[in-house]
């Protein structure tokens, strides 16, 4: 029964099967243990933490009396899930990394790619991207090899998970929706629905309130039906977090504190730690400086690891309560803290998956249909090999063979065209037919490695088009998309042939200017600008007038990466915004923008 998938292990028919052998008489120690283990898994699976340690518990001095290897790696196999729950994610990771080591020659393939999506998890948890990504990679080889489906869909929401706390949340929610459409093609699988909470809480990041506010409803309703307490728990955090985006300070609040009467019932201590947290930004804003300090050490008593890791948060958080306090020197101090220990632990993973890892994660996106031929060439081989045997149909077999090569040719170039195409689709934006956000990081990347100050430069530019939701509101969605387009278009035509213009958000464009200082960058964005405010649209509705707002700015020998470069554009762009929309700010004509 440990071999059986995960679906059939979180089924209710799992629970009847080890509880009906757990009451039966005259048990020896090693199938004792091993119902024990396979009851916490159960537990665990159905996110009763409490339930599952105290199985666990009971499971342990009888795996050591029966002293198996195989025992001994059921025990940490279930131990992993019930540790990290728990908060003790070191002692989590160390267990599951041995443990593969242990059983990846031996165990079945489901099981395994379950084991190493976990250790891919913890180590997202972790700010270990590289590592996180590399988990993944094998964790979708066993997926596709297993052709599990639970398996596929659990790893696109891990995927989304990654992308979420990189706050690529345009990204994540690619991903969610996907792990949702492998799950409801799947009717037979035990229903993920926190996936519709993940994305909920990605639609909420993405500012998407309407969508995030639906989705947490019908997740809330699923969960009831359900009798799932773990995620109605999460599905009235996720509201809270709504809420405080919102700036509707009391509601949240009154959602927090649904979410820990049904937390408590449960006790996973990474779900109290971000509760807590929920719970001290509420708050916070409404001034209630104590409640919020107090929160914020219930946090870190609740998932003292966790806290760790989290460190540059929870510094920002005491910031701004020293803040409200009014005193300045004790909160800068925190803020200067905090910004290091960001730095310290994100800026090198961040860079590197802006610049790599996100092509690398779509890549195995756009592998899929490949790596599903490699399995369907294989079976086919099989069905030969079967039959070969049978010699009064050797005849009918050549043909047969000859027809399934011919059809497998046809397949491969077929779907080696299909993996172009969509690569090339990847790279570039359905509306404009411009270079999308992952395209244009990659451009960008190759100007900052060859930029040399003194022999090669270059500028950057990212403009926002003002006012550009009041357009949809007005006029709808299909003149808003019309309007991108002309603005795309107009661009086009006014950059030089060398330019590269990409569209990396809604209505939000980044222009490279390759061998250009920023003088004659600010040139450039002041010329569009004046190009959109005299640009006629009656011919797609009338009483269209628009103007933008551009942030400037150019490499220097400062800019160690390329991030820093990326991250002063959008500051001008959001000081432009600031003052008042309808205007170019640049490094030149800023003397309040720092070098970094």
């Amino acid at each position: 029964m440990s071999n059986l998938s995960v679906p059939e292990r979180k089924q209710e028919a799992f629970f009847i099967k080890i509880n009906n052998l757990l009451n039966k008489k005259d048990l020896d120690n090693h199938s004792q243990a091993l119902a024990n283990i396979l009851m916490a898994n159960y537990h665990v699976l159905n996110s009763d933490t409490l339930r599952a340690r105290e199985f666990m518990t009971i499971a342990q001095p009888l795996v050591q009396s029966v002293n198996e290897a195989s025992l001994y790696n059921q025990y940490d196999y279930v131990n992993v899930f019930v540790l990290r729950s728990e908060g003790d994610l070191e002692e989590a990771l160390k267990v599951s990394e041995d443990l593969y080591e242990k059983v990846k020659d031996k165990w079945v393939l489901n099981k395994l790619g379950d084991l190493v999506l976990e250790n891919a998890y913890i180590n997202a948890l972790f700010a270990r991207y590289r590592e996180s990504i590399q988990s993944l990679d094998i964790a979708l080889d066993y997926s596709l090899d297993s052709n599990d489906p639970y398996l596929i869909s659990e790893t696109y929401n891990v995927f989304g998970i990654l992308y979420s706390f990189l706050n690529d949340h345009k990204s994540a929610i690619m991903y969610f929706e996907k792990a949702i459409d492998v799950m409801q093609q799947h009717p037979n699988l035990v229903r993920n629905i926190y996936f519709y909470a993940n994305l909920a809480d990605s639609y909420r990041q993405d500012d998407q309130y309407e969508k995030a506010l639906e989705l947490t409803d019908k997740t809330m309703q699923l969960a009831i039906r359900e009798n799932d307490i773990p995620l109605q728990a999460f599905a009235h955090q996720v509201k809270a977090r709504v809420y405080t985006n919102q700036e509707k300070y009391e509601e949240a609040l009154q959602q927090l504190k649904s979410a820990k009467t049904l937390q408590e019932q449960v006790g996973e201590q990474m779900f109290g730690y971000e509760l807590y947290l929920d719970f001290a930004s509420a708050y916070l804003k409404l001034g209630q400086i104590d409640e919020a300090e107090e929160h914020i050490e219930l946090a870190i008593d609740s998932a003292k690891e966790a806290a760790k890791l989290d460190d540059f948060y929870l510094n920002k958080l005491r910031s701004d309560i020293e803040a409200k306090r009014g005193n300045f020197e004790q909160a800068y101090n925190l803020l200067s803290k905090s910004s290091r220990a960001y730095r310290q632990s994100y800026n090198d993973n961040l860079t590197y998956v802006s610049n790599l890892a996100r092509e690398q994660l779509d890549q195995e996106r756009l592998s899929f249909e490949n790596k599903l031929l490699e399995n369907e060439v294989a079976l086919n081989s099989k069905y030969v090999d079967k039959y070969k045997s049978y010699s009064n149909f050797l005849i009918a077999f050549v043909i047969l063979l000859f027809l399934l090569m011919s059809i497998g040719f046809w397949l491969f170039f077929k779907y080696r065209r299909l993996a172009k195409t969509n690569e090339q689709l990847a790279l570039t934006d359905t509306l404009t037919k411009l270079p999308n956000r992952r395209q244009m990081f990659r451009k960008l990347d190759n100007e900052h490695v060859k930029s040399v100050p003194g022999q090669s430069i270059y500028s950057l530019i990212i403009f926002d088009i003002d006012h550009f939701k009041t357009i949809n509101d007005r006029f709808g969605h299909h003149i808003g998309d019309k309007v991108i387009k002309r603005i795309a278009s107009i661009t086009q035509h006014t950059l030089r042939e060398e330019d590269t213009i990409g569209r990396i958000s809604g209505e939000e464009f980044l222009i490279i200017l390759p061998e250009t200082v920023l003088k004659d960058a600010e040139v450039i964005a002041r010329r569009l600008n004046e190009r959109f405010a005299n640009a006629e649209f009656s011919d797609l509705a009338e009483g269209i007038h628009l103007t933008a707002s551009f942030g400037v700015t150019e490499y220097s020998q400062e800019d160690e990466r390329l991030d820093m470069v990326i991250n002063r554009a959008d500051r001008l762009l959001y000081k432009a915004k600031k003052e008042g929309r309808n205007r170019v700010i640049s490094t030149f004509n800023n003397d309040d923008t720092d070098s970094n």
